[in-house]
């Protein structure tokens, strides 16, 4: 066991409390999304995929304190469980329960990311769907009202992408 301080415990106790609430925010802002797709709200849309490079630039913040601290306390390549393991047993048990809340919200995040993924490709393929329904009308009408037939060019193909 090591001899961490009470400042050790602080600073360690501090960075799994900022992932924790993170991830909170993270699965609401997925469900908001997720409310979003579901509605067509394609402007909504668009603010929250706007918005979701400042919540890569927090967690980006975090987890360098997250090293940080893990250098500090001469423990890099430990897992969290790892390092828990060595403190004090009447620190241990505040830090596991720490622990337990955000592996919960671990999979939660996952969980709301996914469904949210599952949404966005249900709805490309729709589309995708309505546009080769629509691939063989190549017809346009000219100046006069008269029909044209144009060439027929494949249609877009759309695919998934980060969402």
């Amino acid at each position: 066991m090591n001899n961490f301080s009470q400042n050790d415990y602080n600073s360690f106790s501090v960075v799994i409390t900022d992932m924790l609430k993170l991830f909170e925010e993270l699965i609401d802002f997925e469900n908001k999304k997720l409310d979003a797709i579901a509605a067509n709200e394609v402007a909504v849309l668009d603010q929250y995929m706007n918005s979701e490079q400042a919540y890569l630039m927090k967690m980006r913040g975090i987890e360098n304190r997250r090293e940080k601290v893990q250098t500090q306390l001469g423990v890099p390549d430990l897992t969290f469980r790892e390092i828990i393991e060595k403190f004090q047993e009447s620190e241990k048990e505040a830090l596991n329960s720490l622990y337990e809340q955000l592996s919960s919200k671990t999979v939660e995040l996952k969980d709301s990311i996914a469904a949210t993924k599952r949404y966005i490709v249900l709805h490309l393929n729709a589309v995708t769907t309505l546009l080769e329904r629509f691939e063989g009308n190549n017809t346009t009408y000219g100046r006069s009202g008269e029909k044209e037939e144009q060439p027929l060019s494949p249609p877009p193909r759309f695919t998934p992408t980060k969402a």
